[in-house]
This record gives C-alpha cells, sequence and structure tokens, in this order.
C-alpha cells in the first residue's frame, strides 16, 4: 500500500431467510451496505499506520407481508423510531476517523481513537431512548467498538494468505470443531490460489458446515440439524494486495424438529446469504 492513497471498503451483505412446516412458508429478506475508507498515513518499521473513517450505512429488511422498512445515512432520519435509532448510531459514525496500525502480514497492531466516536454515538441516541434501553445500547456500543472486535473483523477480511510461499493452483483450508453449547459439529473453509495476473490475484473459496445436536426438557425432545455450503472468489490487487472484489454465496439449510406426547413438528428453514466487497 503506498502513503496518502486512499483504499476503499464497500461491505454488502444480502440474506433471504424460508422457513416452512410443511403446510405454510415464510419469506424474509434483509441487506445492508457499509462504506468505509482506509488511507495510509505511514509506514515505518514494517507496520502501516491507517486512517480508518466510515462513510455510508443503509439497510433494508423486508417482513413475510412484502412490506419493508429501510434507512440510510445518506438520506433523513426515518420517523420509525426502532430504525430511526439505529440511523442515529450510524449517522453519529459518519465522518468519525479512528486510527490503526497494521503489520505487512494484515495483524491488527493498535487501534486508537474509538473512545469519541462511542461517546458521540450515545450523545446521539441518549434522548430517544428510555434508561434501560440506553443502558442497552451502551453495552452494544461498548462490545461492537474495542480493538478485539475491530481487529477481528479486519483481519478475518484482510487475512487471507496462510504464512507460507503459495504455488499456484494451491489450496490451504482452516476447519473449526465446535464443540460447546447445544449445536455440535464442524466448519471448514478451503481457499486456492487460482490465478495470478498483473492486475488482480484470484482466490477460489469453497467451505462446508455440518451441525446437529439435541435435548430434552419435561418430556418435549428438540433436534435440530444444520448444513451450508459456501462458495466464491476474492479478488486482490495483485501490487498492493488490497481487495478489489469478493463474492461469496452461503446456502445453509436448518431441520427443527420437536417431539412431545407422541406428536412431531418439524420446521424447515432455509437461508441464503451473499457478501459482497467492493
Amino acid at each position: 500500500m503506498e502513503i496518502g492513497k486512499t483504499y476503499p471498503m464497500t461491505l454488502g451483505i444480502k440474506t433471504t431467510h424460508t422457513a416452512s412446516d410443511g403446510k405454510q412458508s415464510q419469506k424474509m429478506s434483509s441487506e445492508s451496505k457499509k462504506q468505509i475508507d482506509y488511507t495510509v498515513k505511514d509506514f515505518k518499521d514494517g507496520v502501516y499506520t491507517l486512517e480508518v473513517k466510515s462513510k455510508q450505512y443503509s439497510e433494508k429488511m423486508t417482513d413475510p407481508s412484502g412490506k419493508s422498512i429501510s434507512y440510510d445515512t445518506n438520506a433523513a432520519k426515518p420517523a420509525n423510531k426502532d430504525i430511526a435509532v439505529s440511523w442515529s448510531i450510524y449517522k453519529a459514525m459518519t465522518g468519525k476517523t479512528y486510527t490503526m496500525k497494521v503489520d505487512q502480514k494484515g495483524k491488527v497492531v493498535s487501534v486508537d481513537g474509538l473512545e469519541g466516536i462511542k461517546t458521540s454515538i450515545l450523545n446521539s441516541v441518549k434522548k430517544q431512548v428510555s434508561a434501560e434501553e440506553f443502558k442497552f445500547f451502551t453495552q452494544i456500543i461498548d462490545n461492537s467498538l474495542n480493538k478485539q472486535a475491530i481487529s477481528s473483523q479486519f483481519e478475518e477480511t484482510m487475512n487471507i494468505f496462510p504464512n507460507k510461499t503459495l504455488a499456484l493452483k494451491e489450496s490451504w483450508s482452516d476447519s473449526q470443531k465446535i464443540d460447546q453449547g447445544p449445536m455440535k459439529g464442524n466448519i471448514s473453509m478451503k481457499r486456492t490460489l487460482a490465478s495470478v495476473e498483473p492486475a488482480n490475484t484470484t482466490i477460489t473459496v469453497n467451505g462446508t458446515q455440518s451441525l446437529k445436536g439435541n435435548e430434552s426438557q419435561q418430556g418435549v425432545t428438540m433436534s435440530a440439524n444444520s448444513s451450508a455450503n459456501v462458495d466464491g472468489k476474492i479478488l486482490l490487487d495483485t501490487k498492493s494486495g488490497w481487495i478489489n472484489k469478493v463474492n461469496l454465496t452461503k446456502k445453509e439449510t436448518l431441520k427443527r424438529t420437536v417431539e412431545a406426547q407422541g406428536q412431531k413438528q418439524t420446521m424447515t428453514e432455509s437461508v441464503t446469504t451473499v457478501t459482497t466487497v467492493n
């Protein structure tokens, strides 16, 4: 990356959720878009100093009846109270900056300047919510605007390559065993260095998820089985390593069964999530 240059990132997430009990089905959808600029202010001893600025945030939700509610920080504050609070939170972040230091491997070294943004957000919503709601929002902001959360999100997005030299068409995998909580199983993700060209380096992504669990309480047995596949591509700028484009699709099927007094009811949910960057 070059000192003085700004690297924009637009993250979009679109989700379609269908639920059916075999007799009736319902469909809901949501989509969101977030624009962030990363400006390189300095590079010293292998560490980049980045100025991070939120530019815009929008969200749209459609319920089973087809009714939609939405907001956009580039538009006026919505009249709907629930989404007006969300608009206020993201509007308070818009234009504000914080500093992040990142090494050449994409690992975050430090994050500074978040306190002022937190204060601005909380001041923007304080008069719109009750004291109890304000306490809840304070906890959410504290949990989402801290070094650990910011670092995790950035590193998950940018730390694509393993810590080794790769050959063309070589693949590498990450796997996670889930053994805590009611749902247990495995999640795995395979990435392949598909091509390296002057403008773009292409990485293909394939992943699977398999989780299941059951529990019984007071004569009622509940079981769930979840399976998912992830497919897509990541295009990186070959020179800088910055993300030029991402398109990932996750298709998940979740089947829930409840049994009690000889009766069984099954609900099947299908969720498709498309994640795009730039």
